[in-house]
C-alpha cells in the first residue's frame, strides 16, 4: 500500500507521485473511468454535435464563398446550439468537480485502509457532496475574484520585467494553493476560511520544493498531453501530403478532412486534459500528506497506536 505520511522533499515529491501510480495507477484510472468515462464521452458526443454546427457553416463558407455561412447556420439551428452550448458547460462543470474531488477520496481511503472500490468512493463523494458543492460556490464568489486580480496584477507587472519571473511562480502557486485549501476543506472538515488559512501555512512551510514540483509535474503533463495531440496532427499532415491531386481535384473533401481532423484533436485533447490532470492532482495530494507529517508526525503517532495495540 502506498505510504501517504512521510517527510518528503523535492525530488520526493515528484518520485513517490509516480510510484503512487505504479502501486494504485490501475485500480486508480479503473475507478476512476467507472466513474467519469461516461460523463467524458457523453461530453465528447456534445462538442461533436455542438461543433458540427460551426462545421457545417464554415465548410458551406469556404465553398460558397459567402462570410454568412456560418451566422445562418447557426441562426437556423438556435435551439440546437443553445441546449448543446449549455449541456456542454454543466458537463465541463460537473467532470471538473469530479476530477478535482476523485484524488481526495481515493487518498482518503488509502488513510483510512479501507478497499478502494467504487462503492467505498461513491459512499465517501456522497458523505461530502456538501461540502463539495459548498467548496466550488464559496470560491466563485470569494476566491475567484481574488485570484482574477492577483492574476491581472502579475500580467501588469511583465511592463516593469519583474513579472516575467512571477510568471512562471503564478501557475504552480495558484493550483497548490486551490488544491491544499480543498484537501483541508474536504478531508479535515474545517471552514471555508480555515482551509485558506492552512493551505497558505502548508504553502510558507515549504514553498519551493512544493512549487517546484508542481511545475515540473505539470510541464510533465503538458508535454505528454502535447505528444498526444500532435499525433492525429502529423497523421493528418501525411494523409494530405501524400495525396496531393486528390486534394486539388476534390477541394470540399479536403475542407471537410481538416475540419474533422481539428474536432478530433480538440476532443481527445479534453479527454487526456481530464485523465493526466489526475497526476496532478495526485502530486498535490503527495505534498498535502507530507506536509500533515511535517507538522504533525502522523506515522509516529500510529505506529505507537499500534504498538499500545499488540501489547493490549
Amino acid at each position: 500500500m502506498f505510504q501517504l505520511y512521510k517527510k518528503r522533499e523535492f525530488s520526493a515529491l515528484i518520485g513517490d507521485t509516480f510510484n503512487f501510480f505504479k502501486l494504485e495507477g490501475k485500480n486508480y484510472f479503473k475507478n476512476y473511468f467507472i466513474i467519469n468515462g461516461g460523463l467524458l464521452l457523453l461530453l465528447v458526443v456534445v462538442i461533436y454535435l455542438f461543433s458540427n454546427i460551426f462545421i457545417k457553416g464554415t465548410f458551406e463558407g469556404l465553398r460558397n464563398g459567402n462570410q454568412n455561412s456560418l451566422a445562418n447556420e447557426i441562426y437556423g439551428n438556435i435551439g440546437l446550439f443553445i441546449g448543446f452550448g449549455i449541456a456542454m458547460i454543466f458537463l465541463i462543470m460537473l467532470i471538473s468537480i469530479i476530477n478535482y474531488s476523485f484524488p481526495v477520496g481515493y487518498l482518503k481511503l488509502i488513510e483510512e485502509k479501507k478497499e478502494r472500490n467504487f462503492e467505498n468512493l461513491f459512499k465517501y463523494f456522497k458523505s461530502k457532496l456538501g461540502r463539495i458543492i459548498a467548496f466550488y460556490f464559496l470560491s466563485l464568489i470569494i476566491l475567484l475574484p481574488l485570484l482574477a486580480i492577483v492574476v491581472a496584477l502579475t500580467f501588469l507587472s511583465i511592463f516593469i520585467l519583474i513579472g516575467i519571473p512571477l510568471i512562471f511562480l503564478l501557475l504552480p502557486t495558484l493550483t497548490s494553493f486551490i488544491a491544499l485549501t480543498y484537501f483541508h476543506y474536504i478531508t479535515e472538515e474545517i471552514g471555508y476560511f480555515e482551509a485558506i488559512k492552512k493551505a497558505v501555512q502548508m504553502l510558507k512551510s515549504k514553498y519551493w520544493p512544493i512549487i517546484g514540483s508542481t511545475f515540473i509535474i505539470q510541464m510533465i503533463v503538458q508535454i505528454t498531453l502535447g505528444i498526444f495531440t500532435l499525433i492525429p496532427y502529423f497523421i493528418g499532415l501525411i494523409t494530405i501530403f501524400s495525396n496531393p491531386e486528390s486534394l486539388q481535384q476534390n477541394p470540399d473533401n479536403a475542407i471537410s478532412f481538416v475540419m474533422i481532423l481539428l474536432l478530433v484533436i480538440v476532443i481527445i485533447s479534453i479527454i487526456f486534459n481530464y485523465t493526466l490532470q489526475n497526476i496532478v492532482l495526485i502530486n498535490q495530494g503527495v505534498i498535502f500528506y507530507s506536509c500533515k507529517e511535517e507538522t504533525e508526525n502522523v506515522s509516529i503517532k500510529n505506529n505507537i497506536d499500534l504498538i499500545g495495540t499488540d501489547e493490549a
